[in-house]
């Protein structure tokens, strides 16, 4: 657990990655119906409590208590109709905290109230999967601040000490122990599967890694009136250089090509290595024929001292990072439509660059050529 802890104040915002990661193994679906179904449930139990001789017993405890089910289930909304933003996400964890909070105050019976601590705890596992040590660190705050004052009452009303404590005891462990131990073996679950992205050879991603780079990146710098731009290159006639000069030469241009790439390509851009003499690169753009841009890579890799061209296919789409859920399905139309146009470019006669733009309805490639 020592290297999870190590990393945990470093942690970046893991909604994206993770987000990325479900979607590929089409988990989506089954996360937002389970986390609707429990936050609906659990937004019902003040309103439940209300026929309950613990539940609240004035007028202020219980509008607290109506105040906690709407918010619980204006949370649960967010998952309800699609997959949230990252910052949705964010808004979802502090309602929900803020409707625990609620509804635990809200009983007249301080025992039962502080029993309902433990629920924080489930919040707190969501943001530990999802978020940051932040994020974890204010939900903890907030079930630390309840207990508090529950555990007051109960003291006041019964005078029961051990009684108080060993409660307390109960939502101390179940707070820490849940969030921060899943935080942790998130980190390195996450280090070990970043370590796997990357192609061996040339340090580039895989192309299951390329995929959830780039559903990552259309999530955290996609605006409105953006496009999503995917590249194919193919490197024209890789195979004579391998018989000619010998694989461990073709080895070396394959590394140089990908520093050519990396060099070549914008701070924002995903560049992966698909197979072979393959790679794909996607970006956000501003237009979406990246005619200048690709041209300049395609011009780099003629003056590599290995004497090899590249034939480069693109295709560019309107992104709309709310439509989270579509997003791995453009890049995988994308893919295509750009390797599409790379071969149209190679039968072409090689060394040059065909450009498809993909509709916003039928998602059918619109061809474009750019001729060199």
């Amino acid at each position: 657990m020592a290297g999870g802890v190590t990393g945990w104040s470093h942690q970046d915002d893991q909604f994206d990655w993770f987000s990325a990661y479900l979607s590929e193994r089409g988990l989506q679906m089954t996360w937002r119906l389970v986390t609707f179904s429990f936050v609906m449930v659990y937004s019902a139990i003040p309103i439940v409590m209300l026929r309950s001789p613990f539940g609240p017993d004035n007028r202020l405890t219980t509008a607290l208590a109506v105040f906690a089910a709407g918010c619980g289930a204006a949370s649960a909304l967010l998952w309800l109709f699609r997959w949230p933003t990252r910052r949705q996400s964010e808004l979802f964890c502090a309602m929900a905290t803020i409707s625990i909070a609620a509804g635990c105050l809200s009983l007249s019976n301080p025992y039962s109230g502080l029993l309902g601590c433990t629920v924080f705890a489930t919040i707190g596992g969501f943001a530990a999967y999802f978020h940051t040590l932040s994020t974890v660190l204010t939900n903890f705050a907030a079930a630390v601040a309840c207990a508090a004052v529950l555990a007051y009452r109960l003291v006041a009303h019964t005078g029961d000490v051990a009684l108080t404590g060993s409660s307390l005891l109960t939502v101390a462990a179940l707070n820490f122990g849940v969030p921060f131990g899943i935080l942790s073996l998130a980190n390195v679950l996450r280090n070990d599967l970043r370590r796997s992205d990357y192609d061996a050879l040339t340090g580039l991603l895989n192309r299951r890694a390329f995929h959830n780079s780039a559903y990552e990146m259309i999530m955290q710098q996609a605006e409105t009136g953006s496009y999503l731009v995917v590249a194919t290159i193919d490197l024209d006639d890789f195979k004579g250089l391998n018989d000619t000069q010998g694989h461990a030469v073709g080895d070396q241009a394959l590394v140089a090509v990908s520093t050519t790439l990396r060099d070549n390509c914008g701070p924002t851009a995903v560049v992966g290595r698909a197979g072979g003499e393959e790679f794909v690169i996607a970006d956000i753009a501003a237009a979406p024929k990246p005619t200048e841009s690709v041209e300049r890579i395609r011009q780099a890799i003629a003056a590599t001292p290995f004497k090899i061209t590249a034939s480069i296919g693109t295709a560019s789409a309107p992104v709309d990072p709310a439509a989270a859920t579509a997003s791995l399905d453009v890049i995988t139309e994308l893919i295509e439509a750009s390797d599409d146009a790379m071969y149209e470019a190679k039968r072409a006669g090689g060394n040059q660059l065909k450009h498809r733009q993909l509709s916003t309805t039928s998602m059918q490639p619109e061809k474009r050529t750019v001729k060199r």
